[in-house]
């Protein structure tokens, strides 16, 4: 696993890692903040995919709408790699 600060949402990549957010529901982070970072997840052709994880006190709204964003994209994404559009 990762651990890193608020700048790995601005377009850092390291391919096949995991990547676990301390305090997410702090107000540094905001939702789009949480998405962008775990779009930094997997990255390479062996491995497109990988685990995040989001260790929060309190379940925010701002978590709550980044794990929905993030479950849509991921979604849409193997759709995509499937073929289906």
């Amino acid at each position: 696993y990762l651990i890193t600060t608020t700048i790995l949402e601005r377009g850092v990549t390291f391919p096949e890692i995991d990547l676990l957010v301390l305090g997410a529901d702090n107000s540094v982070f905001s939702t789009s903040a949480l998405v962008q970072i775990a779009g930094r997840v997997g990255r390479s052709v062996s491995r497109p995919d990988g685990d995040v994880i989001f260790i929060c006190d309190r379940y925010t709204r701002k978590v709550k709408d980044a794990q929905k964003q993030i479950e849509f994209l991921n979604k849409k994404a193997k759709k995509l790699r499937e073929g289906i559009s």
